[in-house]
């Protein structure tokens, strides 16, 4: 028999109703534009479930350069909003790129992945400088989270591979040249948010503020939260971004340990499935995409939910299915779209 998709949708839709639960509570005014943000995703997720992935993979290229294109008309004619160049404005709508090349790239990396029988050197260095490029795109606008997550996103694929060794000895040369370089590639900003991460008591009132407030959320929740549109941090403004970067903190000032712990549930049918499709799919290209929609989602859950509790640097990365926001869960509907699809190509097994 064939996994049952039962609990993966259920665990989606439940993620869904508690994010528009919580934006309605802490930011009522967003919440009709969150809802249609969950409808439009709702239907892009279910025409990728039917979507044929042989096609998709051989539109690798053009995905690939799609992507950049993408992130170069956003660094032209981008929207500048608080300092950051990141979105393109479509009149109805913002646009954030970085975001939406993640499920892009993604494909375009496995299908590629999928077609070296045995990689050399050369074969690692080509693959690397191509995944560069949107990275260096996405960090001039700058967005340091999505930049980290596409940095992150090759290697985790070439470990998969096999190739640990080869990153392994690429990794201490990085590091060899990256550290007595480190005050020209980080900027003032950057290096502070290392420094409050470390110490956010060091500016409590500026640069370790959104720390100590988010921290000071979760813990007033206590274990059953302090209820619906009772928080105090989020609804007097203390919590900054508390729909988007601090959204985990603003639902569990209200949700308590018990919120987090059932939030944190419905992820984790969410990565066991992903791991499923990983395992038993037997095509390389699907096994490769599996993995790259498995640590995109994982590593902003934990990059997030680690921010939100102070044991990771702040690096503005939203909580998938959860933040405010449609570029990310546009994003991140496509790439549930596509685990659904490939759970429906797992051949019957015995459980």
């Amino acid at each position: 028999m064939r996994p049952n998709k039962g609990l993966f949708i259920s665990a989606l839709i439940l993620i869904q109703v508690l994010c528009l639960v919580t934006i309605w509570s802490i930011y009522p005014e967003l919440f009709l534009t969150q809802l249609t943000f969950v409808v439009a995703g709702t239907i892009i997720l279910l025409l990728l479930s039917k979507v044929d992935l042989p096609l998709l993979f051989s539109l690798s290229p053009v995905l690939y350069l799609g992507s950049l294109a993408l992130l170069l008309i956003t660094l032209f004619v981008g929207r500048n909003i608080r300092g950051s160049v990141r979105w393109i404005d479509l009149g109805f709508f913002n646009l954030q790129t970085s975001e939406i090349v993640k499920p892009l790239l993604a494909l375009a990396y496995s299908a590629y992945l999928s077609q070296v029988k045995k990689m050399t050197w050369k074969d690692l260095s080509v693959f690397l400088g191509f995944a560069f490029i949107p990275v260096l795109l996405v960090a001039f606008q700058p967005d340091l989270g999505s930049a980290l997550a596409l940095i992150f996103l090759p290697i985790a694929l070439l470990a998969f591979s096999g190739q640990f060794k080869k990153l392994l000895a690429l990794g201490l040369v990085f590091l060899i040249i990256f550290v007595p370089l480190e005050s020209k590639f980080l900027k003032p900003y950057q290096r502070q948010r290392l420094e409050t991460f470390i110490n956010p008591y060091k500016d409590p009132q500026g640069a370790g503020y959104n720390v100590i407030q988010a921290t000071i959320a979760v813990g007033s929740g206590k274990i059953l939260g302090k209820g619906v549109k009772l928080g105090t941090q989020s609804h007097l403004n203390f919590l900054p971004e508390r729909h988007t970067d601090f959204i985990f903190a603003s639902f569990v000032e209200e949700f308590g340990l018990v919120g987090a712990l059932v939030l944190f549930g419905c992820y984790a049918v969410i990565f066991r499935y992903c791991l499923l499709n990983v395992i038993r799919l037997k095509d390389r290209s699907l096994n490769l995409l599996s993995l790259s929609i498995f640590w995109l989602i994982f590593f902003q859950f934990t990059v997030n939910v680690g921010m939100n509790l102070g044991i990771m640097p702040v690096t503005g990365i939203t909580l998938p299915l959860f933040s405010y926001g449609g570029s990310s869960l546009l994003s991140f509907a496509i790439m549930v779209g596509l685990q659904l699809r490939q759970l429906d190509l797992i051949a019957p097994f015995e459980i």
